[in-house]
């Protein structure tokens, strides 16, 4: 884990990171909203553990927490949640009900205690109303942003991710050419169907964006983002044009194991 930080009166962010030799670090960020009703976005890597929880501690006692909005069940985001859940036994599971599904193949979910979510419904955490979206740019078919209407926050899920050459609390803290390249790497990894799309409706995706005029965006893998929505929507709009992302092979693999055993 990455030091935890405060954005503003009422998220904190739960930061952690991957390195990978040669390529740069993703950030990889957990939020907690001190709502009226607290809500605990994402849980983190499993990597991180008991680490996880301790920076959760740190921002809030688990047992307030009335909400655990997943974002989707990939690995950097679900990794500590039955933790979380054993953890903050008030808490509701909001994610997308196939999320749900797809997990309790693997360990025992607690449906009952799972709060169904899809684009376009909205969840009263008392002070705010916070409304699912579906992100511009996904790996997973079931990612649901989030967006607070009461502080015009988006939280992004995986959209405007970038790789970047080292770990920072600020987007203003990133060049602006080196933003350009870590998103267009990310997001070409990320959303590989972005070079299948129809370029009207990929357009039409950023538009919905555009409309909800957020003035802060917190990616999962971005540092915070203030007033910078135009420039995250004009890079992202170039990602199928750019050149699809070309995976390691072999060899290349090799290499990034050993940097990463040398430290």
């Amino acid at each position: 884990m990455d030091p935890s930080y405060r954005v503003g009166d009422d998220v904190t962010v739960l930061a952690s990171h991957l390195t990978v030799p040669g390529v740069g670090a993703l950030a990889v960020n957990s939020f907690v909203i001190h709502a009226q009703e607290p809500v605990l976005v994402d849980t983190g890597m499993a990597v991180d553990g008991d680490a996880f929880l301790d920076a959760l501690r740190d921002a809030i006692d688990p047992a307030e927490l009335r909400w655990v909005w997943l974002t989707h069940d990939d690995s950097d985001h679900s990794g500590n949640l039955a933790a979380v859940l054993e953890a903050a036994p008030h808490a509701q599971l909001v994610t997308h009900a196939f999320s749900a599904l797809r997990m309790a193949a693997n360990w025992p979910v607690p449906l009952d205690r799972v709060y169904a979510i899809a684009p376009g419904d909205v969840l009263d955490a008392g002070d705010r109303v916070l409304r699912a979206s579906r992100p511009p740019t996904y790996d997973n078919p079931m990612s649901t942003a989030l967006f607070d209407e009461r502080t015009r926050t988006l939280f992004s899920v995986d959209a405007f991710g970038a790789m970047l050459p080292g770990v920072v609390q600020s987007l203003d803290e990133v060049d602006d050419d080196v933003l350009v390249e870590g998103i267009l790497v990310w997001t070409t990894f990320d959303s590989p169907w972005s070079h299948l799309s129809d370029r009207l409706l990929f357009d039409s995706s950023l538009q919905e964006v555009r409309a909800l005029e957020p003035t802060c965006v917190l990616a999962s893998h971005l540092p915070p983002a203030f007033g910078r929505l135009d420039q995250l929507l004009d890079i992202v709009a170039d990602v199928p044009d750019a050149d699809p992302f070309v995976p390691p092979g072999a060899a290349d693999f090799r290499e990034i194991v050993a940097a990463l055993a040398a430290g």
